[in-house]
């Protein structure tokens, strides 16, 4: 199944770290609490990997999230960088 705007994608860094997409706020459940980053501030994921794996969340005015993530969630990650990297660039069409 392919997500959609409507049904929230969800990919789990960690044990205790979850990402969330709805197609329009991506939401980080917790390592700090929780976060919110609406497609207008354009968040992309970027990730570090090595001894010390990082992943982190970046925003248009250059604000950042940064968090540790497991080596076996990569492949949810990277379709989680995937789809806010599409609906970034859809919002920006709009």
């Amino acid at each position: 199944m392919t997500p959609t705007p409507y049904e929230p994608y969800e990919a789990p860094t960690s044990d205790s770290v979850l990402l969330s997409f709805d197609g329009r706020v991506l939401e980080v459940f917790g390592y700090v609490d929780a976060a919110r980053y609406h497609l207008r501030e354009e968040p992309r994921l970027e990730f570090k990997s090595g001894r010390f794996r990082r992943l982190t969340i970046v925003v248009r005015s250059g604000r950042h999230h940064t968090m540790p993530y497991d080596a076996n969630r990569l492949p949810g990650l990277h379709a989680m960088a995937d789809l806010v990297a599409r609906s970034v660039a859809e919002n920006r069409r709009l």
